[in-house]
């Protein structure tokens, strides 16, 4: 059995970082997106300029996006309060955001299994997901571009980090069984 939330301690360690340059470097990254991928906003079309809120469940900072005169503006902030004009919040765990993003998880499912909730304009949100999965953007990939000469060995790093992360079991003790949450001998 997968999860698809971070470990506790990789989550507390996000609590310390400061948003501000955090969200130089996310912006930074999805203007390079964008200038690599302009079919987007063509597919996105009239839902450019809703307000996209995501809300990683695991994490303790939260994400406005636009995508406004093909450019994606980003704010980051720890409270929801900060985004009272939203057009859309999607939540769900950050690994199953991320897998949404490279196509690695069918969000149909996500939603009918309660993985991922979806307020306001569900229209916009389709729109999003449909403009995302036509332009097939390897986001790691994009972003490890950022760093030049290292971009090769920051993407795989980055590849091999989350593919251990969503492949972790859900338990590492080996006294309890995750299937019926026992404990010690099992009963024969």
């Amino acid at each position: 059995m997968t999860t698809r939330h971070l470990p506790p301690y990789v989550a507390r360690i996000t609590k310390f970082l400061p948003l501000a340059p955090l969200e130089r470097l996310i912006s930074k990254a999805a203007e390079h997106v964008a200038k690599e991928h302009p079919d987007f906003f063509e597919r996105l079309d009239d839902y450019a300029g809703k307000s996209y809120v995501i809300m990683p469940s695991d994490l303790d900072w939260i994400t406005a996006l636009s995508f406004q005169n093909a450019h994606v503006q980003i704010r980051l902030s720890r409270s929801l309060e900060a985004f009272p004009n939203r057009d859309v919040l999607v939540k769900a765990p950050i690994l199953s955001l991320l897998n949404l993003l490279d196509g690695q998880e069918d969000g149909d499912a996500l939603f009918f299994s309660r993985d991922l909730t979806i307020e306001g304009d569900t229209e916009a949100v389709l729109a999003l997901r449909n403009a995302l999965d036509d332009a097939e953007i390897d986001f790691l990939y994009q972003i490890a571009q950022l760093a030049g000469p290292l971009s090769d060995p920051i993407e795989s790093s980055a590849k091999s980090f989350l593919s251990r992360l969503q492949n972790r079991k859900t338990s590492s003790n080996p006294d309890i069984d995750i299937r019926h949450g026992m404990t010690g001998p099992y009963p024969s």
